[in-house]
C-alpha cells in the first residue's frame, strides 16, 4: 500500500517509508513535546506535494498557528492562498458541537491530510457514557478513511516514565500509536520517541531522541537517548 510521508526529518525512517495512506495515527504525549509542531510540519509536506490539508485546532486561532509555523520556518501563509491548507479554529465555549460541518467541508475543498489538536474535541459531542466517546471517536476515523483521508491526531499523557506507559481506551481506536515524551537527564530532560504500533506495516522499535529547533522537530533514529544510557548505569 502506499505510504506518504510525514515532513518530520528522520520519522519516516523511524516508520520505514512513512505513514500508509488513509490510516489514523495518534500522537499521544506529555505537555512540551511538540505534538501540535508534528501536525503543523504533517500538513505542510502534504501541501508541497499537491494534497490539501486541514489544521484543526480547538485551542489556537489561524493567525496564531500561521504564526507558530511562520517561527520554525513554516510556510502556511503561502498554501493557505493556494488553498492548499485550510486551518478551522473549532470553538467549543462549554456547547456540544458536530463534525458533520467539517466532514462536508473535507469533501469540498478533496482534503487528502487532517491533523487535529486533540482528541478532546470529542468530549464536546452529545454523549453520556465513556463507550459514547470512543464510538464518536471511532466513526470519525471511519468516516476520513472513506473518504480518502490519512489522519493524525494528538491526545494528552500525563505518565513521564517510558517503562510505565498507561494505556487510554481511545489509544486502541488509532491504527498507529505514536508516544513522545520527556525523560530525565540529569538536571534537565530529553524529548524521546517510540512507536507503540502501526497496523498494516512494518517500523523500528527503538526509543528515539529528537530535537525542536528552530528548523522543526529532527528525530533520530541511529542514536541512543543519554537520558537512558544514564539511566541505566
Amino acid at each position: 500500500m502506499e505510504k506518504i510521508k510525514t515532513g518530520v526529518q528522520g520519522l519516516d525512517e523511524v516508520l520505514e517509508g512513512g505513514i500508509l495512506s488513509t490510516s489514523s495515527v495518534l500522537l499521544a504525549g506529555v505537555p512540551g513535546t511538540g505534538k501540535t509542531l508534528f501536525g503543523m510540519q504533517y500538513i505542510l509536506q502534504g501541501a508541497l506535494e499537491g494534497q490539501p490539508g486541514l489544521f484543526i485546532s480547538y485551542e489556537e486561532l489561524e493567525s496564531t498557528i500561521v504564526k507558530h509555523a511562520h517561527n520554525f520556518g513554516l510556510d502556511f501563509t503561502t498554501h493557505i492562498k493556494k488553498g492548499l491548507i485550510t486551518v478551522v479554529n473549532q470553538e467549543i465555549s462549554g456547547k456540544l458541537i458536530s463534525f458533520r460541518a467539517l466532514l462536508d467541508l473535507m469533501q469540498k475543498r478533496n482534503i487528502k491530510r487532517v491533523f487535529l489538536d486533540s482528541i478532546t474535541l470529542f468530549e464536546y459531542i452529545i454523549f453520556d457514557k465513556k463507550a459514547d466517546f470512543r464510538k464518536e471517536v471511532l466513526e470519525f476515523t471511519r468516516a476520513l478513511k472513506k473518504l480518502g483521508i490519512t489522519l493524525l491526531a494528538t491526545s494528552e499523557k500525563k505518565e513521564t516514565d517510558i517503562d510505565n506507559i498507561a494505556y487510554n481506551p481511545e489509544d486502541f481506536l488509532f491504527e498507529g500509536l505514536i508516544h513522545l515524551t520527556k525523560i530525565r537527564k540529569g538536571a534537565s530532560f530529553e524529548r524521546c520517541l517510540s512507536v507503540a504500533k502501526m497496523r498494516g506495516q512494518s517500523h523500528m522499535m527503538g526509543i528515539y531522541p529528537f530535537t525542536i529547533n528552530e528548523e522543526g522537530i529532527i528525530i533520530y533514529p541511529k542514536q541512543i537517548p543519554f537520558s537512558l544510557i544514564e539511566k541505566d548505569s
